[in-house]
């Protein structure tokens, strides 16, 4: 089979591997959509986290680990799934033609309808990952909530407040045009933290077009964006303690290349809550996908690129341009 094999840093290539075997009880499924994530960007510029996303073959490893396809064989039982069907999941190894679930991993495994396209269907397992953050939250009518990172995540954590609660939403990103896709998904306020001090404006007394003051006002701050090894300055994470109201949550969504500094007295001081929110539980997961397949959250706007598997080079290099993408999609 077909497979982008990445064999370094900012090293990914077009090769043939051989296709999965199957033993009792796995299941083959034919790769119709993969998603790049974030995640996957941290191996791609680093190699960081290589054994925990890339499937290892001969040369190198296959990254992929959002994806929906149809179901090409199975060996034995695998839960009253049949060829052709059309399932979504979470693996690794799926920026190829065919990935293999392994019987633990088919309890992923759900399907969705035909009203759902392949690419949108790729994009449950991110959302999974914006709802736990989000019900780590507990969003309530009328508080305020600052998303910083306007990527998937921090969209998906956008779209999963407004569909739990009306409480007020500003987000914060570097991208005017991932900020404009906010403001189309209901975003009540956005920011361009390169033009504006998110800090001291949150902490002064304009009302920056909400009908509160913010001042205090903070009930809960989501840092989508981490910290990359180039950084220089006041990480997103120190940012979040410093305008979360007294008692605030804060709730750590990103992955950090390297340690971030935070004032760890304004932590105490405030007894700001914080909450590492890590992947989703099943039961998300499957939310995740009922939210989407009903409609309640249109995940179509997000898909601002897709890529033949054959140009998965030319793709993670786009999802790497922060200003032109949201999400690239592999379809193989």
């Amino acid at each position: 089979m077909k497979a982008a094999v990445f064999h370094g840093p900012r090293d990914i290539r077009f090769e043939e591997v051989e296709t999965p075997t199957l033993e009792e009880g796995e299941v083959l499924l034919r790769v119709r959509a993969c998603g790049i994530c974030g995640s996957d960007l941290h191996t791609y510029r680093h190699g960081m986290f290589e054994e925990f996303l890339g499937l290892p073959v001969e040369g190198g490893c296959i990254l992929g680990h959002e994806f929906s396809g149809e179901v090409a064989e199975i060996c034995g039982d695998a839960g009253g799934f049949e060829v052709g069907d059309r399932v979504v999941t979470v693996s690794r190894g799926a920026n190829a033609e065919f990935v293999k679930i392994s019987p633990p991993e088919t309890e992923l495994l759900m399907p969705f309808d035909e009203s759902v396209s392949f690419v949108e269907a790729a994009t449950t397992e991110p959302l999974g990952t914006s709802l736990h953050a989000v019900n780590l939250a507990h969003p309530k009518d009328q508080e305020i909530h600052v998303i910083m990172g306007a990527g998937i995540i921090g969209l998906g954590v956008l779209q999963c407040i407004k569909s739990q609660s009306s409480a007020k939403t500003i987000v914060v990103d570097l991208s005017d045009k991932r900020l404009a896709m906010a403001t189309e998904l209901g975003a009540d306020l956005t920011i361009n933290a390169s033009k504006i001090d998110l800090v001291l404006t949150m902490l002064g007394s304009g009302l920056l077009g909400l009908d509160v003051p913010l001042a205090g006002k903070v009930d809960a701050v989501y840092d989508c964006a981490g910290v990359t090894k180039s950084f220089e300055g006041t990480s997103v994470l120190a940012q979040a303690v410093s305008i979360v109201k007294e008692d605030g949550k804060v709730i750590i969504v990103a992955v950090f290349e390297k340690p971030p500094e935070i004032e760890w007295n304004l932590v105490v001081r405030k007894g700001v809550r914080l909450f590492g929110s890590w992947a989703w539980s099943p039961e998300e997961l499957a939310q995740a996908s009922r939210l989407i397949g009903s409609g309640k959250i249109d995940r179509k706007p997000l898909v601002s690129h897709t890529f033949s598997l054959e140009n998965a080079a030319e793709a993670y290099e786009t999802q790497l341009q922060e200003e032109e993408a949201i999400k690239v999609v592999l379809t193989p």
